[in-house]
């Protein structure tokens, strides 16, 4: 197990664990030393855990740098594959299965800077990472037979639902196994395009752009901007491609966050992201619209506090109360607080020690700033973010008189109108 930059190994009988990486548990921080050098070396020796071998010999760790295989006998660890979250020239590489001998650890590969995906395998009695494919589709839920000679996983091609192939351990003979959908094989869907963008603050960031099918280049649509936080792939999008299907645009953009002011990110990101394909002649200015689910959807309901460009907006289970969120959810202490203070909310700090940082990424305490017509859709039974702290968004914007609809889907959980066939067509319309 891993804690704080630290990783355990013991046995179920042991009486205590022993250290095997991370900084020794003596180690203090110089205070005084607040550096660039001093902080990137305090982070290279923070290491988390991956996955234990089947054979209980190995394990692979993980660290800013890349991933590590420790060996139990020896107490070794090597890099075995170099990725990086924070260096963009690396591309993502995730152990995906292990032979049940434990000599193969299989990996996805995918750029961070262009569609150029694929499957690597490192050989422990060789100490060689092989790359057996690489193109532009999309390689997931990779599993071994338990002789290791064969490989059953998902290919997807661009906005199509991925298939499920096989193949034989060195990814040769490939051969389609189930079509997943074959009612969709003669179907017009959208065309993607990955977007390259700076964002307010000069970074370069990546959106993926969801034309029409019968998409005309130098005219210009209206367009949707589906957001989140990062975007890269072209995967299958079902929402997406009803908006396309209608005559959108749908973009996904990616957007930086700063530790302490998230609410910054999508306003420097998202507006970037459209300026870009206002010039390139792509997207009508005149009809921008801006929608996102849970962690989106407070995106998009803080968005348009901050900025009017946008004609319409959609808040999908999104919270828009983040001082209420924290202390009411069923979730409360296993979630809430730890997504507000050190994880995805990126606030870096309690309630009580920065007030001011949970009013000013509540959408909420600006209402009054908002002039898009905002549609909003919860699930009652959705624990996660609760209903109940949507609807404030609701009675405030009535009481201001602003344009505002709310959908309340009864047996709908995380996402709104998931529960039932009806439930799902009602609200995608």
């Amino acid at each position: 197990y891993s804690k704080e930059g630290r990783v355990f190994l013991a046995a179920v009988g042991d009486t205590g664990a022993k250290q095997i990486a991370g900084l020794p548990a003596t180690a203090k921080a110089d205070p005084a030393d607040t550096s660039k050098e001093s902080r990137e070396r305090r982070d290279k020796e923070r290491f988390s855990v991956s996955r234990y071998s089947p054979t209980g010999d190995a394990l692979v760790l993980s660290n800013r740098e890349g991933l590590w295989l420790y060996d139990v006998a020896t107490g070794l660890k090597e890099m075995i594959a170099a990725t990086s979250d924070s260096n963009s020239a690396l591309p993502r590489v995730q152990l995906t299965t292990w032979s049940e001998d434990g000599r193969a650890l299989y990996f996805t590969s995918a750029s961070r800077t262009k569609w150029e995906r694929g499957i690597l395998r490192y050989d422990r009695s060789a100490k060689k990472l092989a790359e057996l494919v690489k193109d532009a589709r999309s390689y997931s839920g990779l599993r071994l037979s338990k002789d290791g000679s064969t490989i059953v996983l998902n290919i997807g091609t661009g906005n199509r639902p991925a298939d499920l192939y096989v193949a034989d351990a060195n990814f040769q003979n490939a051969r389609l196994l189930v079509a997943t959908n074959p009612q969709l094989k003669d179907k017009k869907l959208a065309k993607t395009d990955l977007l390259s963008y700076l964002d307010s603050d000069g970074h370069q960031k990546f959106g993926v752009v969801y034309y029409p099918p019968d998409y005309a280049p130098g005219k210009t649509y209206p367009t949707l901007f589906n957001i989140y936080e990062d975007f890269f792939d072209d995967t299958f999008d079902a929402t997406a491609n009803i908006f396309t299907a209608n005559g959108y645009i749908v973009v996904k953009p990616s957007v930086d966050f700063d530790i302490g002011f998230p609410g910054e990110a999508w306003i420097k990101g998202v507006t970037s992201a459209a300026n870009k394909l206002i010039e390139s002649g792509v997207a009508d200015s005149t009809r921008l619209g801006v929608h996102g689910t849970s962690y989106g959807g407070y995106a998009t309901n803080l968005l348009i506090t901050q900025t009017n460009r946008f004609r319409a907006a959609i808040n999908i289970s999104g919270k828009v109360d983040i001082i209420s969120f924290y202390t009411d959810s069923p979730r409360l202490g296993v979630r809430n607080i730890h997504a507000a203070e050190k994880s995805q909310d990126r606030l870096g700090a309690t309630l009580w020690q920065q007030p001011q940082k949970y009013v000013q990424h509540s959408a909420i305490m600006f209402a009054d700033r908002i002039k898009t017509p905002l549609l909003l859709i919860t699930g009652a039974q959705d624990s996660n973010v609760p209903a109940d702290n949507t609807r404030e968004m609701y009675f405030a914007l009535r009481r201001l008189d602003k344009e505002v609809t709310w959908v309340n889907y009864i047996n709908g959980g995380h996402g709104g109108g998931n529960a039932t066939v009806d439930d799902f067509l009602d609200m995608h319309r």
